[in-house]
């Protein structure tokens, strides 16, 4: 090998194993740390795991399941009912509808916490139902503000497969035996062309519910899942000598949540490699007219399902704006800014919602800077493999920069925190501790838009800008970006508005270390005493603020947002 190819090879491979390291470190650190306090292997961890870390399991698992499957039932009819809607009231209802997906999860559960105070005793009755036994009151409304939040995954992977599908397959296939029966169109069309999507949309959804900590923590307290275990007992456990059934519970349940986001994040991958939508796309007068001969035809179904969802999805973040203006007292409530000023000006020693703000926005912005160029590079490595057949490296790095949606929030962030407590304390007080978590939670994102993008890609016009001479910084700033400038933009600004957000690791780092977020203030706002009737509008007033921040971005991208097939995002 020439000295030439091998710094070729070296250039190529180093930011690789850099980015596995970024990748895996946190878990891996995580998990060595555990092991050699407990003295137990991880697979023995598991195999012995505790009665509250089976049930902890079972509760998530079950949770996760119900949702996901109430997110497919409830995004079909919606999806349908959009597709067979004109522009710009499509484009527009679909945007509303997908901005539950980058609310805050913390703004989420405040929201259905205010539509609860408002409904009154009906609120509180709700909030008491359980779904089962063990999930604990509560959990009924944590299914539905699951499914709120996960609606727009079903929507976006149905409706764009429905907007293209030209009607004509359909009516040719009428015409067959097989196409007589409901049951046989549904066997032979519907279900290749939109099963493998919604399976992977199912997937999806069971892989965020399964990692929910936020609304698990204030919509059903008494709920214990993987991720409440570790967020609680986490603090406690890799300590030597202290407490080491506790490390050993910690072990167990984190290897275990791993293992199953592990299946769950395989088979979606297996059910996105499958989704591809191979025909012609139809025109969408065509698609139109074709929906409308159906039940779809009837306006008065259409126009309720979209504006059904439309209204769910903004209704819990409507009432957190009411909620920061009300102020319980003596006679009933009453309509104050005593919510907003106990926000601004922070108690004694705590922090301002603008201090958070800027901090928030900064952490944000860093994250960002780390994880953009980090998933544009995977993701043209993944696309580079596949172009040259190596289709076990291309598999690799895919998996490998799936591998953050296998560890959650809760676990990154006690990782980070574990790792540095032994081997740099000092850099807890570092500003980039709280965005390399980030960047790793996001790195998916990124690559999942980037990656798409890059396969759509021509190679012809680049071998010709080659050709004229066209040197390859030249060639990247006059092909290449303007064709990816799009999906950079909507991978940066989903990268932006999941870092605003973020809770799990904020949670665990933040109390650890100097720094502060609004996810973080909103969650301390509201574990105050409730005595004090301006605390609970106090922690409405940093949700809006955070809410309107996310959903403004969220909007602004929807211009950028192309109809992708598959993907979800």
């Amino acid at each position: 090998m020439s000295v030439r190819s091998a710094r070729a090879v070296l250039a190529q491979v180093l930011p690789i194993l850099g980015l596995a390291v970024l990748i895996l470190g946190p878990m891996a650190i995580a998990v060595n740390r555990l092991w050699a306090v407990t003295g137990t292997s991880p697979i023995i961890a598991v195999i012995g795991l505790s009665p509250s870390g089976l049930l902890a399991l079972r509760t998530a698992t079950g949770l996760a399941t119900v949702a996901a499957a109430a997110t497919v039932a409830c995004g079909v009819p919606v999806a349908f009912a959009l597709a067979a809607m004109g522009d710009p009231w499509r484009r527009r209802l679909r945007a509303v509808i997908a901005l539950p997906f980058v609310c805050p999860s913390i703004v989420a559960a405040v929201g259905f916490l205010a539509l609860i105070d408002l409904t009154g005793e009906v609120g509180y009755t709700v909030r008491n139902w359980t779904a089962w036994q063990n999930a604990g009151p509560g959990s009924v409304l944590l299914l539905i503000a699951m499914v709120w939040f996960n609606l727009s995954l079903a929507v976006r992977v149905v409706e764009p497969s429905v907007a293209r599908a030209d009607p004509r397959y359909l009516e040719q296939l009428r015409l067959l035996p097989e196409g007589k029966t409901l049951l046989g169109r549904l066997r032979a069309w519907w279900f290749p062309l939109l099963g493998p999507g919604l399976t992977a949309a199912a997937g999806l959804t069971f892989t965020f519910a399964f990692t929910s900590f936020a609304l698990v923590r204030w919509l059903a307290p008494s709920a214990l899942t993987i991720e409440v275990l570790l967020a609680e007992q986490g603090s406690g456990a890799g300590i030597p000598g202290y407490r080491v059934d506790l490390s050993k519970l910690v072990l167990g349940a984190a290897v275990a949540q791993a293992i199953v986001l592990l299946l769950a994040v395989s088979f979606v991958n297996a059910m996105q490699r499958r989704h591809r939508f191979a025909m012609d796309a139809a025109s969408s007068e065509r698609v139109r007219a074709g929906l409308a001969s159906g039940v779809w035809g009837q306006p008065i179904l259409r126009w309720s399902l979209v504006w059904g969802a439309a209204g769910f999805a903004v209704l819990p973040l409507a009432l957190v704006a009411v909620a920061s203006f009300r102020i319980r007292t003596s006679e009933g409530w009453k309509f104050s800014l005593d919510g907003w000023r106990r926000a601004l000006e922070g108690d004694a020693g705590g922090v301002t919602l603008m201090e958070a703000f800027w901090a928030t926005l900064q952490t944000a912005s860093m994250t960002v800077a780390i994880a953009l160029p980090a998933g544009w590079y995977l993701a043209t490595q993944v696309h580079r493999a596949e172009r040259e057949g190596r289709v076990k490296l291309a598999r690799g790095l895919a998996v490998l920069a799936m591998v953050p949606l296998v560890v959650s929030g809760v676990m990154v962030g006690l990782g980070t925190l574990l790792g540095l407590l032994r081997l740099a304390p000092g850099w807890l007080t570092s500003p980039w501790l709280l965005p390399v978590a980030h960047a790793t939670l996001v790195l998916p994102i990124v690559v999942r838009v980037m990656l798409p993008a890059m396969r759509r890609l021509k190679p012809d016009f680049e071998a010709c800008a080659a050709t004229l001479g066209i040197g390859p910084w030249r060639r990247f700033a006059l092909v290449r970006w303007p064709m990816l400038r799009p999906a950079a933009v909507v991978a940066a600004g989903l990268a932006l508005a999941f870092s605003l957000g973020e809770f799990g690791a904020s949670w665990i780092l933040v109390r650890s270390t100097n720094a502060s977020t609004l996810s973080v203030l909103v969650d301390a706002w509201l574990a105050r005493p409730g005595f004090d009737p301006t605390t609970r509008p106090a922690a409405m007033a940093v949700a809006v603020v955070l809410g309107l921040v996310t959903m403004v971005l969220m909007l602004l991208l929807e211009r950028w947002r192309e109809d992708r097939v598959h993907g979800g995002l």
